[in-house]
């Protein structure tokens, strides 16, 4: 029976990736690895929003304060008002003035409640910007 599976899935192409995911993929590559500078003004609220979403996902808002010191806090809040529900922004903002006092465990609790969360906004907003978010 196990040698039946393993020819199984040996035998499965691997399916091409949807356009959506393939732009996702380059919307990474091409406009979150680098420093973030000289971006048009919608690439520069997805890439702010995408590196905001993954420091609190990997350590919380702790972690994104320690690693992004350099952002603006209203730059970020004005960015993910532009690509997410304003509670998010709120809730960032909250943990700019005066988070550190529960070491942001409210703010962290507040941020993964969200839905649609950032991450799903962020996608959206690259899909609906794509024209100008990929504009080479």
């Amino acid at each position: 029976m196990l040698r039946k599976i393993r020819q199984f899935f040996s035998r499965r192409e691997e399916a091409p990736l949807p356009e959506t995911a393939l732009r996702w993929n380059r919307f990474i590559d091409e406009v979150c690895m680098g420093d973030g500078n000289d971006l048009t003004p919608a690439q520069r609220n997805a890439f702010l929003c995408f590196w905001y979403d993954a420091e609190v996902n990997n350590g919380g808002h702790g972690l994104y304060f320690d690693c992004h010191p350099e952002v603006s806090p209203d730059e970020l809040a004005d960015a993910l008002r532009a690509v997410a529900p304003p509670a998010i922004a709120e809730n960032f903002l909250s943990a700019v003035s005066g988070g550190d006092q529960d070491d942001y465990a409210e703010a962290d609790r507040a941020y993964f409640d969200f839905s649609p969360s950032l991450i799903d906004c962020l996608q959206a907003y690259v899909e609906q910007r794509r024209a100008e978010i990929f504009n080479h």
